[in-house]
């Protein structure tokens, strides 16, 4: 993997936001609340947003990007792993696009500390980050609406 060059990881992370926007779609048959199935649906749109950024990104300018810090909550680790075969319900569903999201930014983290090519390294950080905030987002939604203390 650390052969791939900037232009196959754009592709292979453009695929990886239209399979995020796929389970997000498929999720909903498992949402019955309204303000959640409406959250879903944008966590959708968000994801064909950023592949046709990526699609469009003029790999020349890579190195202008900063990548964005963002503050992991670690919520995500504490959770047990679930299959997308094993949905059941929303908490489910959030569970599994949390634990995708992370893997999503371990994996970017990965070839950035594996490559030589600065634009890489970059537009690895750059999405690692994404994947990170979407993390966030997803983690402070369970946080707030479906994690109950004991």
């Amino acid at each position: 993997m650390a052969t791939m060059d900037v232009k196959e990881i754009v592709k292979q992370a453009a695929q990886q936001e239209d399979k995020a926007h796929k389970f997000y779609t498929d999720a909903l048959k498992f949402v019955k609340d309204a303000a959640a199935r409406i959250w879903i649906k944008e966590l959708a749109d968000e994801e064909l947003k950023h592949k046709k950024m990526l699609q469009k990104l003029d790999v020349s300018k890579i190195k202008q990007f900063k990548p964005a810090k963002i503050q992991d909550l670690h919520i995500t680790e504490y959770l047990v792993d679930k299959d997308v075969h094993e949905i059941k319900d929303f908490q489910d569903v959030l569970i599994v696009a949390m634990k995708k999201e992370q893997k999503s930014y371990n994996f970017y983290v990965s070839m950035a500390k594996s490559s030589d090519n600065p634009e890489m390294k970059n537009l690895c950080k750059i999405l690692a980050q994404e994947e990170l905030k979407h993390k966030h987002d997803l983690e402070l939604y369970y946080d707030d609406n479906v994690y109950q203390w004991d």
